[in-house]
């Protein structure tokens, strides 16, 4: 019976079903997204202007797979503003936090994995903050 103070059970919806379609659909992303980075920074692209093109390339197909099944919905009433604003966001935190590993990181990773370890935390923390704020925000 269901009424307003009951809650269905949805097999794989809850929070470790969540985390473990988010981690799948991420590293199904990230040798794309790392790809796209390595490629521009050995084209002579700026190490930042290659994070973003990196971040913009991974998001657009991230979002794709979160909404249809990461978070299994097939659209939820003001997302897609939410959502925006959420990548935004994010985008904003990933290009800062690239060049502040940039800076960073010569002290304690040597020089042909700088750029690498620079993509990958800055990638740790961008994705923290997405699935926190789509699980919790957004896919409810």
């Amino acid at each position: 019976m269901s009424g307003p103070g009951s809650r269905r059970r949805h097999p794989g919806r809850g929070l470790v079903g969540g985390i473990a379609r988010f981690l799948a659909t991420g590293l199904v992303v990230l040798p794309l997204s790392l790809g796209v980075y390595l490629t521009a920074v050995a084209l002579g692209v700026d190490a930042i202007a290659a994070r973003a093109l990196s971040f913009l390339l991974g998001t657009a197909l991230v979002a794709v797979l979160h909404r249809r099944w990461t978070f299994r919905t097939a659209g939820v009433r003001g997302a897609l503003g939410w959502t925006a604003l959420l990548y935004a966001a994010t985008f904003a935190v990933v290009v800062v936090t690239h060049g502040i590993a940039l800076a960073l990181l010569p002290a304690v990773v040597a020089a042909p994995g700088i750029a690498v370890a620079a993509w990958v935390v800055s990638q740790g923390v961008g994705t923290a903050i997405n699935f926190l704020v789509l699980r919790g925000a957004v896919f409810r």
